[in-house]
């Protein structure tokens, strides 16, 4: 019973007027901002780790060459 009443919530009717408030126009205004900002962050991590991944690979094939001249004997 005790945990029933931490469970309260607005009726739907009451946060619907809500919304249609400055405030509350403002604030999902704002959520959108930051779902949207989230999204563009998530793209710029995504091709970061791309071009980590593009730069390693890189690498180990330059490695994979240097140590193919180095075995081969020279002329």
């Amino acid at each position: 019973m005790a945990l029933g009443a931490c469970t309260w919530s607005e009726p739907r009717a009451q946060q619907r007027r809500d919304a249609d408030t400055a405030a509350g126009k403002l604030g999902q205004a704002a959520h959108k901002a930051v779902v949207e900002a989230d999204k563009g962050a998530k793209a710029v991590g995504r091709q970061i780790n791309k071009a980590a991944r593009d730069a390693h690979a890189g690498w180990n094939e330059e490695a994979r060459k240097q140590a193919a001249d180095k075995d081969q004997p020279k002329k």
